[in-house]
């Protein structure tokens, strides 16, 4: 039975406050509630600063699902967003509509989408999904200055995580590449361990996978630089 939308933008605006209030990225929320609405197969939230640096956010339902879309987005350039909301197709990817945030002015005054959400799913998108999509944005975009103030104080806090030493010892080792047997050889700890210290790092940077850890470290200044 489909989604009905207004039900679907209530419970997707609940969660989302909750997010807020407790101080946790919203993108999940949404990317999760919408693509589930949308009936996506694939579906991707991603940042862009003035400098054009882009950064997941979030994805739906695994990070090696949404591999394909992210280098179909990295072939077409952000220069191709041109509206709000913008549907396209590629023979690999399927039907793609782009949902474009315009940036809060005090944190991207030089422009720049401060999002861009893209969903991916096979059939074409119809009048029902665009109901969905109007619905769900105007209170999205409403909300997006708070959301994106968030966000940039998270990027700019260095080191505010209370990793343990031990943590950022695993947490280096990870943006090298290390699977988990490795760094505990590396560290002559358990695997099990390991994985703990894992479980750890992800619930302190409020994070589901390593690759986001490893972003989230970087922008953060948690890590050096960055590593993809």
């Amino acid at each position: 039975m489909p989604t009905d939308p207004s039900s679907m933008v209530l419970d997707m605006l609940a969660e989302t406050l909750v997010a807020i209030n407790e101080d946790r990225l919203v993108d999940p929320v949404i990317i999760d509630h919408l693509a589930r609405a949308l009936d996506a197969h694939s579906a991707v939230s991603i940042y862009f600063d003035k400098e054009d640096a882009r950064e997941v956010i979030a994805h739906y339902p695994t990070e090696a699902a949404v591999k394909d879309l992210l280098e179909y987005i990295s072939d077409i350039g952000l220069d191709s967003m041109t509206h709000h909301v913008m549907v396209d197709h590629h023979q690999n990817v399927g039907h793609v509509v782009f949902v474009s945030i315009p940036p809060d002015e005090d944190l991207a005054p030089d422009g720049g989408f401060a999002r861009l959400l893209a969903f991916a799913r096979d059939a074409p998108y119809d009048e029902e999904s665009g109901i969905t999509l109007e619905r769900a944005c105007r209170p999205l975009t409403a909300l997006w200055p708070q959301v994106a103030r968030m966000y940039a104080k998270r990027r700019t806090t260095k080191g505010n995580c209370n990793l343990t030493s031990r943590e950022r010892e695993v947490l280096e080792l990870l943006s090298q590449g290390l699977l988990a047997t490795s760094i505990a050889s590396r560290l002559n700890l358990s695997s099990r361990t390991v994985h703990k210290h894992l479980g750890n790092i992800y619930n302190k940077l409020e994070v589901n996978d390593r690759l986001m850890a490893v972003r989230v470290a970087g922008s953060s200044g948690i890590l050096e630089a960055p590593t993809s």
